[in-house]
């Protein structure tokens, strides 16, 4: 059976993402059940170590206009008693019925209920009175330009590339081709964030200066050069290229999830759906989760 997902499920996800330091939450888990040795889905999983010791956190939602009912507690609790479940979390959008949450207590179930502090969407960030922008950018490296550096026989050269182009280390080994390695270049946190933090909507072009370069390990690049043949050391490279820059202004939705404040709200990411949402813990540390529709489950995006 297809994993299944739904807004309020997604909400729940990226609220517990933002919140587990050091743990690994995943949205729609497969656990086996210990009877039928088949496996459940779980809405939510965050899975940790106390003590020493491996444990999962299972948090199910329900999204109905009515609060859950202790019919509801009844079942999560014989679904999660054949499952590798420590811990249980019910989460419901319209609360609980006083019969459930007296049961739930029983049991040891945490129940949690989201109050909606505001029901029309607003330009505000938990309490705060501001709006949410979301940014993007698309760049395509139209031209690559490698400068090597002097030997003792050959001065400095600057030279255009093809994507064919092979980059090796020192010793010869072939680590790849300059198209290889321009993708990873343009699909870097430091290339990421140099975009979204310099680029601006009327922006259409963009440089990108990688001065020197290295491999993973700190070791220089280098080309091969064919006449006279040597290893040329690659001190800097630039990749440009068009750009298109995107912003975004959405409204959010604000509630409180237990102790949790949060904010959350529906924008376009590169032309795809996103669910933003934001939290804020009683100590007053605030997390930015985004997860875009499509994405596989566990792959979303996060920021502090």
């Amino acid at each position: 059976m297809p994993k299944r997902t739904n807004d309020f499920q997604k909400l729940i996800y990226l609220v517990r993402t933002n919140l587990a330091a050091g743990a690994t939450v995943t949205e729609s888990k497969m656990l086996p059940d210990r009877l039928t040795g088949s496996e459940r889905e779980v809405d939510v999983c965050v899975e940790g170590t106390v003590g020493g010791s491996a444990v999962k956190v299972c948090v199910e939602c329900r999204d109905h206009a009515r609060p859950a009912d202790v019919s509801w507690v009844e079942m999560m609790k014989t679904k999660h008693e054949r499952l590798p479940t420590n811990a249980l979390i019910l989460v419901s959008r319209s609360g609980f019925t006083a019969e459930a949450q007296k049961v739930a207590a029983q049991y040891g179930i945490q129940v949690i209920a989201l109050q909606d502090l505001d029901r029309a969407d607003v330009p505000a960030l938990l309490a705060t009175q501001s709006s949410l922008w979301t940014k993007s950018v698309t760049v395509t490296a139209e031209k690559v330009i490698v400068t090597v550096l002097p030997s003792e026989t050959l001065g400095a050269e600057t030279v255009g590339v093809m994507p064919d182009n092979l980059i090796y280390t020192a010793d010869g080994t072939e680590l790849g081709s300059i198209g290889e390695l321009v993708h990873v270049l343009l699909n870097s946190a430091h290339a990421r964030n140099e975009l979204l933090n310099h680029g601006q909507t009327d922006h259409v072009w963009f440089e990108l200066i990688w001065e020197p370069p290295r491999d993973r390990t700190g070791r220089p690049l280098f080309l091969k050069k064919l006449v006279p043949l040597c290893l040329r050391e690659i001190g800097r490279i630039e990749v440009k290229g068009p750009c298109e820059f995107k912003v975004t202004e959405f409204g959010l939705r604000r509630g409180i999830l237990g102790e949790i404040k949060l904010a959350w709200g529906k924008t376009k990411i590169l032309e795809k759906d996103a669910l933003v949402v934001a939290t804020r813990d009683p100590s007053g540390q605030e997390r930015l989760s985004v997860s875009v529709v499509g994405s596989p489950p566990g792959t979303d995006g996060k920021s502090s």
